[in-house]
């Protein structure tokens, strides 16, 4: 194992070269997320859990290793943008041009058609455009990764003069305080009333600043500048530490689950920064790395899927309820077997829409 400092430096100058492994990251982590939304099919009820007996198992161990798709798509973001390469203007005009239009089409969308299908009322749908003046709706909950990728973003310019000059101890120091602030869900359990300063007047205890999915940021740039493994290192070891991540997630998932039906409780352990995930995550990173494939006409296929993979994020809900509905459920079929077919027909459906969606002009501003 070769763990180094050295690192060529960052040039500004020079455009940034495809980095191949990152297509497969994105096609792997959206095909993930709609499973997992395949998936809540089965067990999730609005505000409570309701599994019916036997869905246990498949719901528990082919949803846990999933949890780890937001924080690859985060990583993603900070193993190719930090540290920043423009000025702070000119990547918050390129940045928000490109996320925050396509989210707020959709977010509309979201709200008004179901209306238009009569599926709600005059009136429901108004209170879904106001909501939009201050959050997501549920319709539409996924989006909540786009206000959280939103604030990631303007972060990043005032993260990356550090992490330009940081050593590699410092950035560790960092991840190690993150790593420890991941445990703060558990440790709620055991101390409801806060911990590490915590009351209703304080939320925000001493760990609060090196807490949430900016992490995942500094991971990715930890592991692009410092960690240096052949394939070999990097499958053997990202397997090891997937499945300890992998082990604990589906334990603890199980655990709770025979505990309460609660979603806040049962769905703990599925919460993207806990130690466990991170470690999921950590270990699939390591593996999706080492991906080189730049066959024509198999990485022609991920680039175009990486590419629509956005718009695809944002179009997906429309299509897992009714790929349920009307193909999958009328088969009686068997569970995994369920969900991976409303899996493959969330995904089909979403990426011919998105396409059609591309030919139009200016379609970067609908699906990204």
């Amino acid at each position: 194992m070769n763990i180094t400092e050295t690192q060529p430096t960052f040039d500004i100058k020079k455009p940034t070269p495809r980095i191949v492994f990152l297509d497969y990251l994105r096609v792997i982590s959206i095909t993930m997320v709609l499973m997992v939304h395949a998936i809540e099919i089965f067990y999730l009820a609005v505000d409570h859990v309701s599994i019916k007996a036997g869905d246990e198992f498949w719901v528990n161990i082919m949803s846990s290793p999933l949890r780890a798709c937001v924080p690859l798509f985060v990583m993603a973001s900070g193993y190719l943008l930090v540290p920043i390469k423009s000025s702070p203007k000119e990547f918050y005009k390129k940045r928000f041009a490109r996320i925050l239009i396509p989210f707020i089409i959709w977010s509309v969308l979201y709200a008004v058609v179901p209306y238009i299908f009569g599926q709600d009322t005059f009136a429901v749908m108004q209170h879904k455009i106001t909501t939009l003046l201050h959050n997501f709706n549920l319709e539409s909950g996924h989006l909540w990764f786009i206000y959280m990728l939103v604030g990631i973003y303007l972060f990043l310019p005032i993260i990356s003069p550090w992490l330009k000059v940081a050593s590699k101890r410092f950035v560790e120091f960092y991840l190690v305080l993150w790593f420890l602030s991941s445990f703060h869900h558990y440790l709620k359990l055991a101390f409801p009333d806060g911990v590490f300063g915590e009351v209703f007047w304080n939320e925000f205890h001493s760990l609060w600043y090196f807490s949430g999915h900016l992490g995942f940021i500094v991971l990715a740039f930890y592991f692009r500048k410092f960690v240096h493994l052949n394939n070999k290192q990097s499958r053997i070891l990202g397997l090891v530490i997937f499945g300890v991540g992998y082990a604990i997630t589906a334990f603890l998932f199980g655990h709770f689950l025979s505990q309460t039906k609660e979603i806040y409780y049962v769905e703990m352990a599925w919460r993207f920064c806990t130690p466990n995930v991170i470690l999921m995550t950590i270990g699939l990173f390591l593996m999706i790395r080492t991906i080189t494939v730049t066959n024509e006409k198999v990485y022609g296929i991920i680039k175009e899927l990486s590419r629509l993979s956005y718009g695809v994020y944002l179009s997906h809900l429309f299509f897992v309820g009714l790929s349920w509905t009307y193909i999958v459920q009328p088969m009686a079929l068997s569970t995994p077997l369920s969900i991976l077919l409303v899996t493959f027909f969330t995904w089909s459906a979403s990426y011919l829409l998105v396409k059609i969606l591309s030919y139009l002009p200016k379609s970067k501003y609908i699906v990204g």
